[in-house]
């Protein structure tokens, strides 16, 4: 795993993690789970996201990835979400017609939460420390 990542004109290390459910919270990942890690690679790989983590529960999913800053987290729940959800209920039309009759497979909130390589005190005793010179 990159700490950093290089760009033409930045370095950036943006890393998120996602908490989503199914709708309805059924708990349907269990049956599904190989597909969803399927899924979220092929999802990782097309947007050039790295997965650092991901945790399948019955009822929802943790996700930790790593990307890069011209993807805002909440393009980056679209991604996942809407790519996975789609092909799950193509794949399972059975989970379709008993769970997930009104369409979309996963709930439309979810979570997220950014980690970075310092603390919020660093960074605030660092902007505080450091002389601002003015012209």
């Amino acid at each position: 795993m990159e700490e950093y990542r290089s760009h033409a004109h930045s370095v950036s290390s943006c890393k998120y993690h996602f908490v989503w459910c199914p709708k309805y919270r059924h708990p349907v990942l269990d049956v599904v789970e190989d597909d969803v890690r399927e899924l979220f690679g092929k999802n990782a790989d097309h947007f050039g996201h790295d997965i650092l983590a991901l945790e399948i529960a019955d009822d929802h999913v943790h996700l930790f990835v790593q990307c890069d800053p011209k993807h805002s987290p909440a393009d980056i729940a679209r991604q996942f979400k809407s790519y996975s959800g789609k092909h799950l209920l193509e794949r399972y039309p059975e989970i379709r017609e008993s769970y997930f009759w009104g369409g979309g497979f996963w709930k439309v909130g979810y979570y997220v939460g950014t980690t970075g390589a310092v603390s919020e005190e660093v960074v605030e005793r660092y902007i505080e420390e450091t002389e601002h010179a003015t012209e």
